[in-house]
């Protein structure tokens, strides 16, 4: 079973990294605002947090980064023991097996043909559907 709380924490890691994308210049012109520059525009501010609020968000993120680093870290190393102990043994090889094959193991390939044969429900194979041809 899964745990939930180790998802939580992986997607909150997520939010806190995505979140640095806000970071663009805004411009006021006239009544509207724009991402392009305009003649006279006035740069807005768009990030409302104080410089110590971006500061304290950076670290978060840079915490989060590092504790989903080792929690992966872990992660992979459960599974590589999982896989150690639940992997069951190789067979060993039989001498002689190899060399000799199993009675049955060469099978003989039907022989392949273009012609198509059409038979009716319940009738038994001729010996002249074998030999039919296509006319």
């Amino acid at each position: 079973m899964r745990s939930r709380p180790l998802e939580t924490l992986v997607v909150m890691a997520a939010c806190a990294l995505s979140g640095g994308v806000m970071a663009q210049a805004v411009y006021k012109c006239g009544n509207t605002y724009s991402q392009l520059p305009c003649p006279n525009a006035a740069v807005i501010n768009a990030d409302p947090r104080s410089s110590a609020q971006k500061a304290q968000a950076d670290q978060a993120t840079a915490r989060d980064a590092r504790i989903a680093s080792s929690m992966e870290k872990a992660r992979l190393q459960q599974e590589k023991a999982d896989l150690a102990v639940n992997t069951p043994p190789a067979r060993p090889a039989i001498a002689g097996s190899a060399s000799k094959p199993r009675p049955g193991a060469m099978k003989k390939k039907k022989k392949e043909t273009d012609a198509l044969v059409a038979r009716s429900p319940g009738r038994k194979k001729a010996a002249t559907d074998k030999a039919a041809s296509p006319s």
